[in-house]
């Protein structure tokens, strides 16, 4: 009999516990779910009734994630003001302004930042909202993190700027409102690529004329000797080439293997680049560190348009 009771008495335990982990699993999903709807009358009496404003999901996802990722700036209010950490991170290092900056949700931005949020955390990539909120092209949150005193000038594990993602991706706006504010054009990564390359290596010619416009090195050299335009000839970007060549780039340099920039034009068999480089008046005659010219190039490539288009503006051997 004893052995009975002292079963029964285990079994009751056991399924206490079980039940008590139901609960709370269920409370979770609850709070989590509604302040991501914005359900601010059940995430109020779920607090009320002793609910954690810090209440998390398996990854780290807290409440107050959930409600600033969907811009619920209310219910980020009441969490706030119940104890919610506005600087929790989640298990990639994401917090609730990390959340709201990549959705461009400046009004529950603002109220995180007017709360304590801290700009400056970088989640495990090295992003920080600013980061985020800059390559997903939001200038307007963008702005706002500028004010709060973030360094536009910030590098990632990289050395890359939130100005080089915006030089890459073309975004004229979020390049103007970092300019604005004292992002330098002239900074460099660890390749010494400076952002006027990452325009002209994607092609981006609006990029790369308002770079220059605001007075940036044209002829910068990364890590190869490679300058904005030998990445434009590369990638045979011509409109980007043009501006480039209008506004005074070395049209003759040759990169760390001695390779002149025509000679990539020619390899990509580009008459249009071509012709450009001529018209620039560009040295037909320049070899590279095995002693070939262009038009010797143009013949390995038996391409004859070309071969002839070199030919006929004095090119040789």
């Amino acid at each position: 009999m004893k052995l009975y009771k002292k079963t029964l008495f285990f079994l009751l335990l056991i399924a206490s516990l079980f039940a008590s982990i139901a609960y709370t699993e269920e409370s979770v999903n609850y709070l989590l779910t509604a302040a991501s709807k914005g359900d601010v009358e059940t995430v109020s009496a779920i607090l009320e009734s002793g609910g954690n404003p810090n209440t998390k999901d398996e990854d780290g996802v807290t409440a107050l994630m959930y409600a600033a990722r969907k811009d619920m700036d209310k219910i980020v209010a009441l969490l706030i003001k119940k104890g919610a950490a506005v600087n929790a991170t989640e298990s990639n290092g994401w917090t609730a302004l990390m959340f709201a900056a990549k959705k461009n949700y400046v009004r529950s931005a603002q109220l995180l930042l007017d709360n304590g949020a801290d700009p400056k955390i970088r989640d495990n990539d090295g992003w920080s909202a600013y980061g985020l909120a800059a390559i997903s092209g939001f200038h307007e949150t963008v702005d706002l993190l500028i004010k709060r005193g973030i360094d536009p000038n910030n590098t990632n594990d990289a050395g890359q700027t939130v100005l080089m993602y915006a030089a890459k991706n073309g975004d004229i706006k979020i390049i103007q409102t970092l300019l604005d504010h004292g992002a330098d054009p002239n900074m460099t990564d660890k390749y010494k690529c400076s952002p006027l390359m990452y325009a002209a290596r994607e092609g981006n010619a609006g990029a790369a004329a308002l770079f220059i416009k605001r007075g940036v090195k044209v002829d910068y050299e990364d890590q190869f000797s490679w300058t904005a335009l030998t990445w434009a000839t590369k990638k045979n970007h011509l409109p980007v080439a043009k501006i480039l060549i209008e506004n005074g780039a070395n049209i003759d340099r040759k990169d760390s293997d001695g390779t002149p920039i025509l000679h990539y034009a020619v390899a990509n068999k580009s008459k249009e680049m071509i012709q450009l480089f001529i018209d620039a008046k560009v040295n037909l005659k320049a070899k590279d560190r095995y002693g070939l010219t262009a038009l010797v190039y143009a013949l390995k490539a038996k391409n004859t348009e070309i071969v002839d288009l070199i030919k006929n503006a004095g090119g040789g051997y």
